[in-house]
């Protein structure tokens, strides 16, 4: 049975991700450090056996280190990591021009969303590489092909995943592992399932605001057989509004 590792996996992403995975037999194992929210998600998953949850600090790495390592040796592999934790809307961080940032504005955003996919994927890798096989899958954001005002140093990490996603595809390519990024673009659904509350009045070209079950598919393609060819890549999930 394949084995995926999904942090964040509080979120409407994580968990739509997680209802597809398990409905084609895979094993999850997902992370959070919302405790409560993450409960919930396995509650209404409620794949006993299949499905479990933890907490983890993905900016911890010597923490994240010793979680995978665990589930490796209980599993016998990790054959996908896809990385949802991070953003900005769960750590009361306010949108600034960045002349009016400091250094610890920038940690706080810079840790959890760039330095705990790299802990992530740091401690995967090798497990991936010895099985010459494995998937990874690290969510950008449409601010990864378009900056945005006032979210500079955001802007920055999520074009950070992208370069960093293509660098690491090129260097495990030979193993076949494939590593790519997600732009789920402006109208994103992390955390909540009522996107006309969330982004009222925002929809994209095509009339519809991205879902979480849009990402979640986009993460399981990547993921799957169909995409055995697709590695590097950053696939567009905008609906048309980036068209980079």
């Amino acid at each position: 049975m394949p084995v995926a590792i999904i942090t964040g996996g509080a979120s409407w992403f994580s968990r739509e991700t997680a209802r597809i995975l398990l409905d084609e037999g895979w094993h999850v194992e997902l992370s959070d450090i919302n405790m409560d929210h993450l409960a919930e998600v396995l509650a209404d998953l409620n794949k006993p056996g299949r499905l479990n949850g933890k907490f983890l600090d993905v900016t911890d790495r010597e923490n994240v280190k010793a979680y995978v390592q665990g589930i490796a040796e209980t599993h016998g592999n990790v054959d996908a990591l896809v990385n949802i934790a991070g953003g900005t809307n769960h750590l009361s961080t306010a949108r600034l021009p960045f002349h009016e940032s400091d250094p610890a504005y920038w940690e706080k955003v810079i840790r959890p969303s760039f330095y705990g996919m790299m802990h992530c994927v740091h401690a995967v890798v090798p497990h991936m590489i010895k099985a010459r096989r494995g998937g990874i899958v690290s969510i950008a954001s449409g601010m990864a092909l378009r900056g945005q005002a006032r979210m500079a140093v955001y802007s920055a990490v999520k074009h950070g995943i992208v370069g960093f996603s293509q660098a690491i595809a090129l260097e495990v390519a030979p193993f076949g592992v494939r590593v790519n990024s997600i732009a789920p673009g402006s109208a994103e659904s992390r955390w909540s399932p009522d996107l006309a509350a969330a982004h009222q009045g925002r929809s994209s070209p095509l009339g519809t605001r991205t879902t979480a079950r849009d990402v979640a598919n986009g993460i399981c393609f990547l993921l799957s057989d169909k995409a055995a060819h697709v590695t590097g890549s950053c696939l567009d999930l905008s609906g048309g509004t980036l068209l980079h």
